[in-house]
């Protein structure tokens, strides 16, 4: 008597074939929100640097001490932002500006969409990445 296995190996060799190109689709998504959120950060450090360099001559002048103030910050921070962002739907974050007018921190917010996101449920579908980088002004 011999048993005939065709027809479940078929399927067995099917459900490892979409399990493969599941795992494929994961990985290609996960490594592009990783890129993305790369070139986030490195955006927000070459902001920060710039924002560090956004001297407020007004404050500076009248207190003698203060170099940075939240208003020099975000607006280094915004300009920055509208002449080398290549990251569609990047904002200025909440936590943009100096705390003690030395340091210039800068927040970045962007929600993106991963490949290949037909098949997930729309709450998912969009992943919010926040990058912050500080950089010290230094008055020489």
């Amino acid at each position: 008597m011999t048993r005939d296995d065709e027809g479940r190996i078929a399927l067995l060799s099917l459900a490892f074939g979409l399990l493969a190109m599941v795992l494929v689709l994961v990985v290609v998504s996960a490594s592009a929100v990783h890129l993305q959120r790369k070139r986030l950060f490195a955006l927000a450090d070459a902001a920060a640097a710039d924002a560090a360099d956004a001297l407020d001559e007004g404050a500076y002048y009248s207190a003698g001490t203060v170099l940075l103030t939240d208003g020099s910050v975000r607006a280094s921070a915004a300009g920055y932002l509208e002449r080398h962002a290549d990251l569609p739907g990047v904002v200025v974050g909440e936590g943009t500006g100096s705390a003690d007018g030395r340091v210039a921190q800068v927040e970045f917010v962007v929600q993106v969409e991963p490949p290949f996101t037909a098949f997930v449920p729309a709450q998912f579908a969009r992943v919010r990445i926040v990058a912050r980088s500080s950089a010290v002004a230094d008055l020489r």
